[in-house]
């Protein structure tokens, strides 16, 4: 059994919608699932530094963040809303043989995809964009950090 916790996605890619709603995923992208034996990840709506995007997740890291989860009081109101915000439009998705994915429709509508797309790595699992919002999320952050080179100081590394 491989450890999951140690693969990670890595980098950013272009990648057209198809019809269907489908996406072929990278090469990378499919050798850490092909690594770990997962072959359907899980999809979410996100909101990062403003904008929205989905948010993916191997199923063995989706688990563990619901492990997490149900240590915690149900009755907590800030429980309850990342519950209806995060977890109730979580979606599994299976990959299919081309390498493929489908991304709900409710999830493309909400992070407003079109045709192009960028996905993302995250430290937790990967993003998907439109293009268009990845390009000024972006430029955004090049500005800030221009104009505040210690903008990434609080990260300690």
């Amino acid at each position: 059994m491989v450890d999951c916790g140690k693969m990670i996605f890595r980098g950013h890619f272009y990648l057209t919608l198809d019809d269907k709603g489908r996406i072929s995923l990278p090469s990378q992208f499919r050798r850490v699932l092909e690594e770990t034996g997962q072959k359907r990840v899980i999809f979410t709506n996100y909101i990062s530094d403003g904008f929205r995007c989905i948010e993916g997740f191997l199923i063995s890291e989706w688990e563990k963040f619901e492990g997490k989860l149900r240590s915690k009081s149900r009755f907590n109101p800030k429980i309850q809303k990342l519950e209806n915000f995060y977890l109730s439009r979580a979606a599994e998705c299976e990959i299919d043989a081309y390498g493929r994915i489908l991304i709900p429709s409710y999830l493309r509508s909400y992070a407003g995809l079109s045709k192009e797309v960028a996905m993302t790595s995250s430290l937790w699992g990967f993003r998907i964009w439109d293009k268009r919002i990845w390009d000024l999320v972006i430029e955004q952050t090049e500005q800030q950090l221009s104009s505040d080179p210690k903008i990434f100081e609080e990260a300690d590394l």
